[in-house]
Formats: structure tokens, sequence, C-alpha cells
């Protein structure tokens, strides 16, 4: 039962933020970025790959302030609207995922500098196609 309220309760504090988000409407409103809207919870780690204990997917995962792709290792992904759990969350049309990751440019810099040796949660909007993961919320556990 509490899993079921911290999901409910994920799911809404996303859509309020993205509600009351003014930045986030105006540069990613309708069209801005492709697919329709699903709000995410994802964990992982950097720098690992599916065959990493716990990984169930490594995806490479580029920004919006460039460079090289980096693999990020999923370990759990919960996607709402409607619910969905694993990494085929991200295969909606092709068998090799990969994220592309925007937002506010101090949360893009939170999560693509995570040490690999600790767990990233993210809390986002992924819009399937355009593949990419709009950012509300960057926690490095251990912090």
């Amino acid at each position: 039962m509490r899993v079921v309220h911290r999901i409910a309760w994920s799911a809404f504090a996303i859509g309020l933020a993205l509600a009351t988000s003014p930045t986030l409407a105006r540069v990613h409103g309708p069209g801005a970025i492709g697919g329709a809207p699903r709000p995410i919870r994802m964990e992982g780690y950097w720098d690992r790959d599916r065959n990493a204990p716990g990984v169930l997917e490594g995806v490479p995962v580029t920004s919006s302030k460039g460079g090289a792709p980096r693999t990020f290792g999923i370990t759990a992904l919960q996607a709402f609207q409607p619910e969905e759990e694993g990494a085929q969350v991200l295969r909606h049309s092709s068998l090799e995922p990969s994220l592309r990751v925007v937002g506010r440019d101090q949360m893009v810099h939170r999560f693509l500098d995570a040490p690999p040796t600790r767990k990233v949660v993210v809390l986002g909007v992924y819009r399937a196609g355009s593949v990419t993961i709009i950012l509300n919320s960057v926690e490095i556990k251990g912090d």
C-alpha cells in the first residue's frame, strides 16, 4: 500500500511541477519535443551496462549541453500515464534505446556529473518520439 501511495504521489508531484513551471512550459511546450509526455522515475549508475549486477539496461545518454554519449545503467524505471515498469518503456521504436536529457542547466550538469559509484534517481517527463527526458529532479544518493 505504501508503494502505491509513493507512486501516486510521485506522479502528482511531477505533474504539478510541469504545470507550474513557466520555463518548461515556454521552452518545451506542446510540439517542441516530440512524442506524448509520460512522467517517469528512473534509477541507476553511470558507466554500467546490462552485464553489471542489478542493471536492467545500459543506455547511451546525450544532453542539451553536448559531448560524447555516456552509458547510464538503469536499475529501476517506472513510467506513468499509463503505468509501466522496466527498460521496455524506452523501447517504443528501437531495440537499442538511447536518451537525450534536457532541463535547467544546473540539473543537467548534476545528472551528467554524478559519480559512477553513486546511485542517481531522476524524476522527469519522457517524450518517446524524440527519446528525450525533461529533468524535473535529480537526486544523488549519499549526498
